[in-house]
């Protein structure tokens, strides 16, 4: 089934349902990469999950204030430019 037809039922689950559905998918994809994450461990496995996730900072980057970005697109655009024009 595409995700296309798929997305308009999932909006439709309850809050609760979407949790599960969200647990659901999280072991798929664990189980798809190699780790198995069996009934009998899942506590130790969110607890350890969890602690890893704690641990971890998040890095947001902006567009805001990254002059060095600005000059390599300017200069990105100004040498596709003189490429048209040659």
């Amino acid at each position: 089934m595409p995700l296309s037809e798929l997305l308009p039922t999932v909006s439709q689950l309850s809050h609760q349902d979407k949790l599960r559905l969200i647990h659901f998918l999280l072991l798929a994809v664990a189980k798809e990469e190699g780790c198995e994450l069996e009934a009998s461990n899942i506590g130790t496995q969110e607890d350890s999950l969890l602690k890893q996730l704690a641990s971890t900072e998040a890095v947001v980057w902006s567009p805001y204030e990254a002059d060095e970005a600005v000059q390599t697109l300017s200069e990105l655009l100004v040498a596709a430019k003189r490429g048209d024009n040659a």
